[in-house]
């Protein structure tokens, strides 16, 4: 037969179940963080919570929680609160333990031993240390109405769970967020990689001994005079898909006359505007129709290979 003390632990441990699963569904990490401190009051049936992360030794408000208008003016004044990690703060105890505490010894005129004590004036509360990899990267602080319950050991547990769990949503967010960022970087090596293979194989080789390889430089490096007298350099690739855009192709026309991928004609694109510090396609072409008469130069056409 289960006890009544089993029944509470089984309910609680239902609510951290849930209250982690509403944050494994939501997207980035800086929205499990505006959402953490309302579920963390859903699993631990609190009436305020608040959310800190520990910077450079101090705690910093990330973000509050509070079931009434009493306590949400508190809260209002409170989101630029911060706490400096240094005994006899109580939490630096709880950082050493990396446990979750009941606070209840609560003495009102040591405002240095309680976290955020002055704009809260607890009279009981927990804290809970969040740790990701081994390191503590911020705390939960709950507590609740005077009017109800008195919190138990069993509300300081609960909490504890919330945080491990909110550590493993919350880091798991961050890896994502980098794999994407990783990703991103690949794919544009990738494409850099894949237009510079294209310049060195489509390179003319010659069978010179008087300097050939300062000629092949200047041969894949024309200059164009620009307006503001700024001397810039495009590659032979670059030249062509220049022409091809004065021609008003698109990248897709590009692509075919050139026989390369259109991620590597936007890769050139993307190289043109800057070298020629062009704000557009439009920009660019006009300054080489402008160049291609000024200079009276013979501009060949793009070879089809």
């Amino acid at each position: 037969m289960i006890s009544s003390d089993d029944e509470l632990r089984l309910a609680a441990y239902k609510r951290v179940r849930e209250a982690v699963d509403s944050l494994t569904h939501l997207g980035p990490a800086s929205e499990i963080i505006d959402r953490c401190a309302a579920a963390a009051a859903a699993a631990a049936d609190l009436d305020r919570v608040v959310l800190s992360r520990i910077d450079n030794g101090t705690l910093v408000v990330a973000c509050v929680h509070t079931s009434d208008q009493r306590h949400g003016a508190s809260g209002g004044r409170f989101a630029s609160a911060s706490v400096r990690l240094s005994y006899p703060l109580v939490e630096c105890e709880l950082l050493r333990r990396r446990q979750a505490r009941l606070v209840a010894d609560i003495d009102q005129s040591q405002p240095a031993r309680h976290a955020f004590l002055e704009t809260l004036r607890w009279r009981e509360y927990i804290a809970a240390p969040i740790v990701v990899d081994a390191t503590a990267v911020g705390f939960l602080h709950g507590d609740r109405a005077p009017a109800r319950r008195p919190l138990a050991a069993l509300d300081a547990e609960t909490l504890e769970h919330f945080a491990a769990g909110f550590a493993l949503v919350f880091e798991r967010a961050v890896l994502r967020r980098r794999l994407r960022d990783q990703r991103r970087e690949i794919r544009r090596i990738s494409s850099w990689a894949e237009a510079r293979a294209g310049e060195l194989g489509e390179g003319a080789i010659e069978l010179s001994t008087d300097g050939s390889e300062q000629h092949e430089h200047r041969a894949a490096a024309p200059q164009l005079l620009a307006d503001d007298g700024l001397v810039t350099h495009l590659t032979t690739r670059e030249l062509d898909v220049l022409r091809l855009m004065a021609d008003g192709k698109t990248n897709g026309d590009i692509a075919r006359v050139l026989f390369v991928s259109e991620g590597t004609v936007k890769f050139h694109v993307k190289n043109i505007l800057r070298k020629m510090q062009a704000s557009n396609r439009a920009d660019a072409s006009a300054r080489y129709l402008r160049l291609k008469m000024n200079d009276g130069s013979s501009f060949a056409s793009p070879t089809l290979r």
